[in-house]
């Protein structure tokens, strides 16, 4: 019988959980040698944009504290790669060895999410596609990987949204909808991107930016 386009989403959003939750165990031995004060000091180039505990406070740029170390390694290697194109990343990510992307990753996933300013206005359909999907259900609800309230599932390594601008949002889903990310594990977001208009990207990103 032929799977739907929703049922083909589930299924892949399965895959990439459990080859990310194998992902999380196979390097639970590595991260053991991560130096959190060394990626203190890493962390003060990154500090300018990012923020010094890892809350941005400029809108272009994403906090990054309490996010999954896996997460963050694994897009910091693609900027590395140039697997992920990025005029600031690109530059940043290029010196780091391995050793200081285990550690400044572990860092900034020690650290504390904060949201200084949810929205008090909401988007009714973005409300409806977090929670339930859309599109004739060919997408899968975004609350089934990000959350409820956008806390993210780190040991499935889906990252926090929570606390995220609108523009950061619109930005991200942009490059997946173009297919302009390369990582090992961005095929679900590109499938699901695709099918999104620049409304749909305004009103998700309209609906996370009132999670506290």
């Amino acid at each position: 019988m032929k799977k739907t386009h929703l049922q083909q989403s589930l299924f892949l959003m399965r895959r990439v959980a459990l080859g990310l939750g194998l992902t999380v165990l196979g390097s639970a031995v590595a991260s053991a040698n991560a130096d959190i004060e060394a990626g203190k000091t890493v962390s003060q180039t990154c500090a300018a944009c990012h923020g010094m505990d890892g809350n941005s406070t400029l809108a272009m740029f994403p906090s990054i504290a309490g996010q999954s170390a896996s997460y963050l390694a694994e897009q910091l290697h693609a900027f590395r790669d140039g697997k992920r194109v990025n005029a600031i990343m690109g530059p940043q990510a290029k010196n780091l060895t391995d050793q200081q992307i285990e550690d400044v990753t572990a860092y900034f996933a020690a650290q504390t999410r904060t949201v200084k300013a949810s929205a008090s206005e909401d988007s009714i359909p973005g409300a409806h596609m977090w929670k339930f999907g859309g599109h004739g259900n060919t997408i899968a609800a975004c609350a089934a990987c990000h959350g409820t309230h956008g806390q993210g599932n780190q040991p499935a390594g889906f990252p926090a949204l929570r606390g995220l601008t609108p523009q950061y949002i619109i930005e991200s889903l942009m490059s997946y909808h173009n297919d302009q990310r390369k990582t090992a594990h961005a095929d679900i977001m590109v499938r699901i991107a695709s099918k999104l208009s620049d409304d749909d990207m305004k009103d998700i990103a309209q609906h996370i930016a009132t999670f506290h």
